[in-house]
This record gives structure tokens, sequence and C-alpha cells, in this order.
């Protein structure tokens, strides 16, 4: 069964693979580099990790599969379009439109020996009864070989043939020596890489590993369709006799040194040994460069931003081995020397190489690019006259080119840092936000200065470009000659509206959020579900400020209302984080934290200061027990604000988080901090005045934190 599963995954890397050039799967916030064909060029993660090896596979599940369609579209002579072509080899249906008897033979004959070679395919236990004994199917594709007119499917039938046999152990080596004059055809054929792997696969579960991984090694090539079985079964060779056995096996130093990039594909190997081994063998080899390519698209890990990469790469050992490095070609060598240097910040010396480079190469992207990200890295101020620069840079980089979004991006991250650096903190929070506005970061302050900014004259192409790019998401409009907020900004002012408690001006905001039901009843003070309980979505958001606002009214009226003064403390304690409506003052609520943190302490204590008067006025002993506990609520709350911790937020580094430090049943220590800093002093009211009353009783059966207080305490 292991032996099984094993052929199954040689025979799924088979088919499904093909050369690396056309995709980049590298988890690097920025790339300044282009795309290589060679195989594994554009891939510097570790190849065997289960994300990489994911995506290359549906990737070359595609490639393989359009490559093959392609051959059986030429070979039909065009008479059939791609998606004909693929409903007859891949789903096997409409076969009656084909007008060669040997096709339908051949498409037929792959069906059935699907069930012998494919690990995942369903059968009941009726279809295994009527199943063919393997070796009838193998005896009939090698007798194809024979009789069948086409040269073309003569080698199918040879790939057929020799999976089946390398599945059923029935001697493919064999079966190899026998037709391999079929492959000596100068016809191009991803049939013949696809025998190649198959004939490396059998020679290494023949027990002739170095003799497989050699012929694996002859897959290694950009023409090749599977060419990831080169390094994939590298792995074999295990030991320095294997090694010096594989070596021997090499008829040139061509092969040689593409051992030792195979090897370097490793993410355990020292490539830089391995670089001076092939320069030792061959300066000007093409393996030199793609092991040095592959190693400098590592580095470009330097310009992350929001992960901390492993800064410790030895950039001053890979400059000193490369100034020795003499090739017919030094343009690659020169590049890295150049990346190196900039990033051991020798800006003169890496000046002195890119200069080099662009005389040599004046119409290279890649080393304009470089020219580039140097000018950025060695800026030290930020002014109208250098935005325009920058500007006028990138968008000559920037237009139709593979690493565009990386040159833009990275621009602002540098800009970000400028405007920083020079106490500009609102266009440091444009030049963070270039791509996608949160609308989170927003308090009043800062939303007003965006719409004056949108509004006014820019002084700059840079700002020009926040503007178009701020339209581009729709976030604020042009109407009648003046910027306007769009309507997801328009429900955003109206929750800091209400965070602020500018309850008036967010009603006279009309913005379209005020028909959205409120959840749960912001006026409830209950014992269970900390207020979110009862009927749920009883009113508008419009419903809850006009009410509030009337209370406001009967508050200026008469201040000691006992149920005004209650149901205005319990909006401002349900509108804070811990109350049941903090959706309606924030954009994203956290279940961990909070942010806006004297918002929170000014909407806590003035809850405080309304329950404290109603309490007072109040004459109904249940009703005091019931507002003396919310009284507790609040208490609790502002233990919970004085004590947090201040954090930086993960995904917005322009906002603070408050991290909440309370864990009743988990933390002692801060529970008795509470203790310790006189709070309690409700919690001590309501067994002290009010344990004789109903609400009590039932107060003390529902609430945890009640019961743990009085029993530490």
């Amino acid at each position: 069964m292991i032996l099984r599963t094993l052929i199954l995954w040689f025979f799924i890397k088979l088919s499904l693979f093909a050369c690396a050039g056309d995709w980049d799967y590298n988890q690097k916030e920025f790339v300044f580099l282009e795309n290589r064909n060679m195989p594994f060029s554009n891939i510097s993660e570790e190849i065997n990790s289960a994300n990489v090896y994911n995506t290359i596979l549906w990737a070359y599940e595609e490639k393989n599969k359009e490559e093959n369609l392609k051959e059986w579209k030429k070979e039909l002579k065009d008479e059939y379009s791609i998606n004909e072509i693929e409903d007859f080899v891949y789903k096997r249906i409409n076969l009656e439109k084909l007008k060669d008897k040997e096709i339908l033979d051949y498409i037929n004959l792959v069906k059935e020996q699907e069930k012998y070679v494919t690990n995942d395919y369903y059968m009941g236990e009726e279809e295994k009864k009527k199943l063919k004994k393997h070796t009838l199917i193998l005896n009939e594709a090698l007798k194809k070989i024979d009789t069948v007119n086409s040269s073309w499917l003569k080698l199918r039938y040879f790939y057929l043939s020799l999976r089946l046999a390398h599945y059923k152990k029935e001697n493919p080596l064999k079966i190899y020596e026998e037709y391999k004059y079929l492959l000596e055809n100068k016809d191009k054929t991803i049939v013949k890489d696809w025998i190649q792997g198959l004939y490396a696969g059998a020679l290494v579960k023949n027990k002739q590993v170095e003799k497989g991984v050699y012929e694996f090694s002859k897959l290694f090539d950009k023409d090749k369709i599977n060419s990831h079985l080169s390094y994939y079964n590298f792995f074999h060779i295990k030991s320095d006799t294997q090694w010096n056995e594989l070596l021997n096996l090499a008829n040139t130093n061509e092969e040689k040194t593409k051992f030792f990039a195979l090897r370097a594909l490793n993410e355990n190997s020292n490539i830089l040994e391995e670089l001076q081994n092939i320069y030792s063998l061959d300066k000007n080899s093409k393996w030199f460069d793609f092991t040095l390519f592959r190693e400098l698209l590592n580095t470009q890990h330097f310009f992350d931003q929001s992960s901390e990469y492993e800064r410790n790469f030895p950039y001053k050992k890979y400059i000193e081995f490369l100034q020795t490095v003499q090739k017919d070609d030094m343009y690659l060598v020169k590049l890295s020397l150049a990346y190196f240097n900039l990033y051991e910040k020798n800006y003169k010396e890496s000046s002195k190489l890119t200069d080099e480079l662009i005389k040599d190469y004046p119409s290279s992207h890649e080393v304009q690019t470089l020219s580039y990200i140097l000018y950025l890295e060695q800026l030290e101020k930020i002014d109208t006259r250098i935005e325009n620069s920058i500007y006028d840079k990138m968008i000559k980089l920037t237009k139709n080119e593979t690493n565009s979004n990386s040159i833009h991006n990275y621009t602002f991250v540098v800009l970000e840092k400028l405007y920083l650096k020079q106490n500009d903190k609102f266009n440091s929070f444009l030049a963070n936000h270039i791509n996608y506005l949160d609308l989170a970061t927003f308090d009043l302050e800062l939303l007003e200065k965006f719409r004056i900014f949108m509004e006014n004259p820019k002084d700059s192409k840079i700002k020009e470009h926040f503007a178009n790019k701020y339209l581009e998401q729709k976030m604020i409009k042009k109407q009648d000659n003046k910027f306007v907020l769009d309507e997801n900004l328009q429900n955003t002012k109206t929750k800091l509206l209400i965070n602020n408690l500018k309850f008036e001006e967010a009603l006279n905001l009309n913005s379209s959020l005020l028909n959205e039901k409120v959840q749960f009843n912001p006026f409830n003070g209950l014992i269970r579900g900390n207020n979110r309980s009862g009927k749920q979505n009883t009113m508008s958001i419009k419903e809850f400020l006009d009410k509030t606002l009337v209370i406001q009214k009967e508050l200026e009226k008469n201040p000691k209302s006992v149920m005004d003064n209650y149901l205005f403390a319990n909006a401002l304690y349900n509108l804070s984080y811990f109350g049941n409506s903090n959706i309606l003052t924030t954009v994203y609520r956290s279940v961990y934290s909070f942010n806006d943190y004297d918002l929170q302490k000014e909407k806590i204590n003035l809850a405080i200061k309304y329950y404290t008067i109603a309490l007072e006025e109040s004459k109904e002993k249940e009703f005091k027990a019931k507002i003396t506990y919310m009284l507790s609520k609040a208490e609790l709350a502002l233990f919970d604000i004085n004590y947090s911790t201040k954090m930086q937020d993960y995904y917005n580094k322009d906002l603070s988080r408050y991290d909440l430090e309370r864990y009743w049943f988990y933390n002692r220590k801060v529970y008795d901090n509470y203790i310790k800093n006189s709070y309690g002093k409700y919690f001590d009211m309501l067994k002290n005045d009010y344990s004789n009353t109903k609400y009590y009783k039932e107060l003390i059966h529902e609430c945890a934190n009640l019961r743990i207080y009085q029993k530490h305490k």
C-alpha cells in the first residue's frame, strides 16, 4: 500500500507539473526583480512547504492540461475546438463526433486503464468483480504500439504501457528498453517528458537510485513540462557516497553544475558554498545565475514591513565572494552586488554599480527599478519638489510592468516614514492608506481633515495621486464642485458623532445608517447577558436618537427625574465598549480590546453620574437595588479601563487598542488588584442595603462576578 501511494505521488507530480517561469509564489511584500523562465527561479520560499507545493500543484495541473490539449488539437488537424477536445480527452463525452477510429480506441483504453493507476478512482463492489486483470490491459497497450499507424499515438501508447507496468511492478525497465527508440524522433511533445519521469522513477524503484536521480535531472530545464521532478526526487541522494556516484555519472560540467544547483534548492543548503562549487567548474554556467538569482530574490524580504524577517543574512560574505567573480556576462553579479550593498547601506558602492548597469543596460526595467529604490532609500526629507520627483519616477516605472504594485506600494511605505519623520501625521496617514481607506481609523477630527484635503487644491503630483486613489475607492465623491462623503463615510461619521455623544448632529446628518435597526435595546439595564436579552431589533437608530434627545430635554427641565436619569445612564453605559450597543459607535468592535480610551472613560463616568442621581432620588427599594447593580457594572467597567494595557492595533498601526486584563475566573492577581484599589463599593452596597430584596436574590443567583467578589472579600 505504501509503495502504491508512492507511485501515485510520482504520477500526480509527473502529469500535473510544468516549468515555474510564469508564476511567482513569493510570500514577500515587495519584489523588485523580474521573473526568470527557469523552473523554480521565482520561488524563494521552501519548496517542500505545503502552501507552496499546493499552489504549484494547482497551477501546473492547469498548465499540463493546456499543453496537452494544444497537442491534441494539432494532431486532430484543428478540426475540433479546444472545448470539444477537452470533452473527448478529459470528460469522455460526445465521442461519437470523433471520426478517427485509432484516436477513439486510444481514449477508450485510457479510460479503462485509469482504474488501475488512479488511487482515488472509486469503484463499487460489482465493478471491482468485473475488473479485467491488469496484464490484459498492459498487453493491449503494448500491442497497440506495434499496430497503430500514427507515430504520435505510438508514443502515447508507450507512455500508457510504461505507466501501468510501473504501477503494477511488471518490469517497466524492460518495456522502456524495448521501445525507447520511439523517443529518437525530433517531434517535440510533452509525452517524452512524461516517459522520462516514469523511466527515472522506475530506476529508483529498482534500487538504481543514483542513475534514477541522474535521469530525473535531465528534466530540469525550462522546456520540460515536468521539470519539478528533478528536484522532488533529489532527496534520494542522502550520503556523500551517493553524491560522488551521481557526480561520476555526469558526462559534462554542465550536468555537474546542474547537480549543485539542484542541491542548492534545499532550504538547508549552504548557498554560498554551492555558488563557489559551480563557479569553480564553469564560471559562465547558467546554473550559477540560476542559484544566485534565487538567493537575490530571497533577500527581497529586506523590504518587508509587516513581518520580522531574519536580517542576519551574510551580505558581506556574498559581497566579498561576488567581488572576485569574473564572468562573460556580469549583469546578475552586478545587480546582486548593488542590492547587497544597498542592504548594507553602502549607498556609494551601490550607486556606482547601478550606474554601470544603467550604462550597459539602459532599457532594463529591472535596473531602472533598482536605481529608483536606491533613490528612495537615500531620501532624508520630503517636500513638494521631492514629491513631484518621486511621482514622475514612479509613474514611469509602473506602466504595464509585472512588479508595478511593489514599486507603487513601496513608494508610499517610504513616504509614510518621511512624513512621520517630519511629524506630518496627516500625510503619513494618507500614504499608509493609499490602497485601502480603513474606516475604523477615523475619528471626527481626522475625518474633517480628510474632507478638507480632498476639497482643497493640491500642491504636488503626489497629493493629486492621493486624491485620485481615494476617489477610485469611492469613499468620497465630487458633487457640484464640492467633495462630499460617500455613504460609507457618512455612516462612519454618524457612528463617530454618536461615540462623541453628539446625538442631534448624528440625527441631522440623515445618513442611511439611521434606518438600520438597533439589535438590543440601549435603554435596558438587565441582569442576564450584559443587557443583551429581551426582544431584538425593536427600534431603528433614528428612533433611539430621537428618544435620547427627548430624555435629554426632560433632564434639562427636571434634572432629578429618576426614570430619565436611569434611562440616560443606561444609554451611556450601553454605548460604551461594555454595553449592548457599542456597535453604534464603532466600525469594528473587537471582542477582547477597545479603542477611544478617553471617550470610553467619559461615557462610563457620565453613566455613573446619572445613575447616582437616580439612586439618590429614587424611593422604591427594588428599583434602588437595580440602579445599584448598574452602578457596580459601571464601576467594573471603569476598573477595566483604568487597568487596561495600551497596545498597537495588529491590523492598523494608526490605531491604539486597549487590552482588558480582567479575567475573574482565571487571574486571581488582577481580581485582588480590584479589591486593593478600593473598587467594589457598589457590590458592598448591594449586600449591605439590598440583600432582603427580590432583585438581590435573583442577582446573587445570576451574577458570577458578585458571588466571586463576596467569596474573596
